[in-house]
């Protein structure tokens, strides 16, 4: 399983924005620049962080784009969830499969523990905690 290069970049960006949470906006040629991502691609990704309330723009010649929530309420799960959806690692953990093996499945039972585990440890990790851990050199050069 490998997570697609928005979901990946949408979480460096948000780290970003979160560095610079109540300060002032980035703009988005500042972040493409940081980030080492193309403009275009850029604006793809905000247009989904944007649709789902995380991000917003500021108009204007010092304007940009500002984290909408507090770094504290936005989690690693929540970035997973917008760009890859749920995480199940197998089809028949939703209740509309149709798998005829579903009771009597070995296997059912593992795919439900990784799932939730992995929900549930990254639903703990938030921006705050990402930016809490980052030590001021790793800012300076990533984030800034």
């Amino acid at each position: 399983m490998k997570l697609t290069t928005k979901t990946r970049y949408s979480l460096r960006i948000l780290i970003q924005l979160a560095s610079k949470y109540n300060k002032f906006p980035i703009k988005g040629k500042d972040i493409s620049s940081k980030q080492n991502i193309s403009e275009p691609y850029l604006e793809q990704i905000m247009i989904t962080l944007k649709s789902v309330g995380y991000v917003s723009t500021v108009r204007g010649c010092n304007g940009g784009y500002v984290l909408n929530k507090p770094p504290k309420d936005i989690s690693v799960l929540d970035v997973l969830e917008t760009f890859e959806g749920k995480i199940e690692f197998a089809d028949c953990l939703e209740k509309s499969s149709n798998c005829i093996l579903f009771s009597q499945c070995p296997t059912t039972n593992i795919w439900k523990h990784l799932s939730d585990t992995l929900t549930n440890e990254a639903k703990e990790i938030t921006l705050q905690a990402i930016i809490d851990n980052m030590n001021e050199s790793i800012i300076q050069e990533y984030v800034i």
